[in-house]
């Protein structure tokens, strides 16, 4: 009876350790499919859902990178005082190897947020996009995330409200003069409504960029000869994922020197690659395609060997060519808003009757993105 006993103890462990595993594994699988579901809503533009999501494959899980994909994911949203939350959050959760920069980053994010302070002596809750935020009197300041918002007062049926744009870094004080809500608390926002507001997709980003550098004459035919330039142009990110992301834009080069002075009009395409997503670091191909006009004016005496040359010499001579640019670059976003790119290679192509132009572009960049509110659609 001793031996059974002890061996039905065995037989009930191993059933118990088995369905504990077996639930663990349960646990698990909702975490990876909470974790792709973040990748999908960040890549669609839903980066409130996207840090939702991710936070919770982090509760099932409790892997801090998964704190560091919410956090990322609130920075992108433009919710920097959740950002902010998240990234002490993951900091806290272990050791990661890139405390440093994330330090740096949340020092960055609190210049982005507003300091607001209500005036009031008496008792009340202050409402923020209808949550409930803080109560009066305040000691001081208190930090929201910069944009439009709605501030609330209430203190039982009496209320104060002010809706208003809120820029990054500044200091707003407001006398609260509590009157009586005739509307019965209807001009309270329900939290409801404001999460379905944050949830609906972004407005996509739209970056300006500007640019100067060098284009070198490969082939040696002085068609077109080494060159400065510079670029003025827009992109259009059409896709964006926590390891890279794709974009669309425009560019009008201008080049100058040598007697040549040309202008193009380029549409293009481009790939980034985000190798380690802590690190605001791309890698991009891009490939640009368009029309160039490259006018040739000089005063020195005409010679067949000038590139006007044909059918007879001439002092001046405009070219229409077709433009293919393909580039390898790399980015790095520097401050929320700019990115430095570097051009490390790429091939300029010239397409033209008769002649035929290959050079090297070098263009170093600056890049400044504006990512708006969330839309309504």
């Amino acid at each position: 009876m001793k031996v059974r006993h002890t061996l039905s103890a065995w037989a009930a462990a191993a059933v118990l350790l088995v369905a504990q595993s077996g639930r663990a594994d349960d646990v698990m699988d909702q975490a990876r499919k909470r974790y792709a579901a973040g990748e999908r809503e960040y890549a669609s533009g839903r980066y409130w859902q996207s840090a939702k999501a991710f936070e919770e494959a982090y509760d099932l899980s409790r892997k801090g990178d998964l704190l560091y994909n919410a956090a990322r994911a609130y920075d992108r949203g433009e919710y920097y005082l959740r950002a902010i939350e998240t990234y002490e959050a993951y900091l806290k959760a272990g050791a990661p190897p890139d405390v440093e920069q994330i330090n740096l980053r949340i020092a960055a994010l609190r210049k982005l947020l507003s300091q607001v302070q209500i005036k009031l002596g008496d008792k009340a809750y202050v409402f923020v996009d209808g949550h409930e935020y803080y109560q009066t009197p305040m000691n001081g300041t208190v930090s929201i995330d910069s944009g439009y918002h709605r501030i609330e007062v209430r203190a039982g049926n009496r209320f104060w409200a002010k809706e208003q744009q809120f820029v990054p870094g500044e200091r707003y004080e407001f006398d609260a003069q509590l009157e009586e809500d005739r509307g019965g608390g209807q001009g309270l926002i329900s939290a409801a409504s404001v999460e379905e507001s944050r949830s609906k997709p972004r407005t996509r980003q739209v970056a300006l960029v500007v640019g100067a550098g060098g284009s070198v004459d490969v082939l040696g035919n002085n068609y077109p000869p080494h060159q400065a330039s510079i670029v003025l142009g827009a992109e259009y990110r059409v896709k964006e994922g926590v390891r890279g992301a794709f974009d669309l834009g425009v560019k009008i080069p201008i080049e100058f020197l040598q007697s040549w002075t040309n202008a193009g009009l380029l549409i293009g395409a481009r790939g980034a690659l985000t190798p380690v997503p802590r690190i605001p670091f791309e890698l991009v191909l891009s490939l640009d395609a368009g029309f160039a006009t490259l006018d040739y004016r000089s005063s020195a005496p005409v010679s067949p060997k000038w590139p006007c040359a044909s059918p007879s010499a001439l002092s001046s001579c405009s070219i229409y060519a077709f433009r293919v640019v393909p580039a390898v670059s790399v980015a790095y976003r520097f401050a929320p808003s700019f990115e430095l790119r570097a051009q490390l290679a790429g091939a300029e192509l010239n397409l033209s009757d008769p002649l035929f132009g290959w050079r090297s572009d070098y263009k170093p960049r600056i890049a400044s993105s504006n990512s708006g509110r969330p839309s309504d659609g």
